[in-house]
């Protein structure tokens, strides 16, 4: 039988640095690095976002939205329409039909509401309307783009707000931080 031979003076140096090198290699550190990075890039993205960030983004979405309706009005020569509930998370978008009523488009783009879950629409002022604080407003958006003058105001559940301006005959639409009444 034989015996291990025990660390001290007698064993050989080589036994000796073997036995006392331990620790991780530069690779194993690399790899270890290199999945939880990409962990990360997988949960990071799902995390909750803040309300601001909701709101910023709905405003966003929604102005960019209402230029992409009036450029393919115009580019199509057809005519939408989109159905807003004041207090409400509410934005429907309708494309008019041969036979002049709304039917759903058939860009899936536009089939999607481009407000967020939490974000609702305060109000919409249109100069021959008002403010409509209640009820359901219809903005329509022909080949010309959008017929009036129009602002949206967007809310969080915090009492934030982003403004989005459409301005008629142009197809600019601008969105901005807070509760605006009038362009800057």
């Amino acid at each position: 039988m034989r015996r291990a031979p025990d660390i001290g003076s007698d064993a050989p140096l080589l036994y000796r640095k073997n036995r006392i090198q331990a620790g991780f290699t530069l690779i194993e550190i690399m790899v270890v690095l290199a999945i939880i990075s990409m962990v990360m890039l997988l949960v990071i993205p799902r995390l909750p976002s803040s309300d601001q960030e909701n709101l910023k983004t709905s405003a966003l979405t929604f102005a960019s939205t209402l230029r992409y309706i009036q450029e393919r009005a115009a580019t199509s020569q057809t005519g939408y329409y989109i159905t807003l509930e004041p207090g409400t998370d509410s934005v429907k978008i309708y494309e008019i039909g041969a036979d002049g009523s709304g039917k759903e488009p058939s860009d899936p783009f536009l089939q999607k509401s481009p407000v967020k879950e939490g974000i609702i629409v305060a109000d919409v002022s249109i100069p021959r309307l008002g403010k409509v604080s209640d009820g359901q407003v219809r903005l329509d958006v022909g080949p010309a783009g959008v017929r009036d003058f129009i602002i949206i105001h967007l809310r969080s559940a915090a009492g934030k707000f982003w403004t989005v301006m459409a301005f008629p005959s142009g197809g600019k639409v601008k969105e901005y931080e807070g509760n605006l009444e009038a362009p800057p």
